[in-house]
């Protein structure tokens, strides 16, 4: 996670997040064979193989909010919304009045950039353990209306 925290603001930062959530977490999850013996197994994503998929998906594709996207698509998302937010934390780890204080982040249905985070990341997840996916516009209709975040 250090690494990963220090990388920010890198262009190997979306990868190595992409690798710790959507790879190597649900490898291990995958190597526990006994939860998987009365269920589907989670099957872990590649970068690589997503980002050749995603290639020319556009950037508007985070503006089709009532449609589910593909998982290239989805991929496209999370890591244009990543950047988005990784480059608000370095701005505004690079104001003199936050002193040295963590930036935060806070998560609201209204700011597109989390929203396209969440709705990225709720998919992906969804991809691999074999659940349905859900448009934008679901997501944020009901997830956030929830109060979960």
């Amino acid at each position: 996670m250090k690494r990963i925290r220090e990388s920010m603001g890198s262009e190997e930062f979306p990868r190595l997040v992409f690798n710790k959530v959507f790879k190597e977490d649900i490898e291990r999850l995958r190597s526990m064979e006994d939860m998987w013996k009365t269920k589907r197994a989670p099957e872990a994503l590649d970068y690589d193989s997503l980002l050749q998929e995603s290639l020319g998906a556009g950037s508007m594709i985070a503006q089709k909010d009532q449609v589910a996207w593909t998982t290239a698509e989805t991929f496209a998302v999370f890591i244009d919304s990543l950047q988005r937010l990784s480059n608000r934390v370095e701005e505004t780890r690079a104001r003199a009045d936050v002193g040295n204080a963590a930036p935060i982040l806070s998560f609201d249905k209204d700011d597109v950039d989390t929203l396209d985070f969440v709705a990225a990341s709720a998919n992906l997840r969804s991809h691999i353990f074999g659940i349905e996916v859900r448009s934008k516009f679901d997501i944020k209709r009901g997830y956030f209306s929830l109060g979960v975040i």
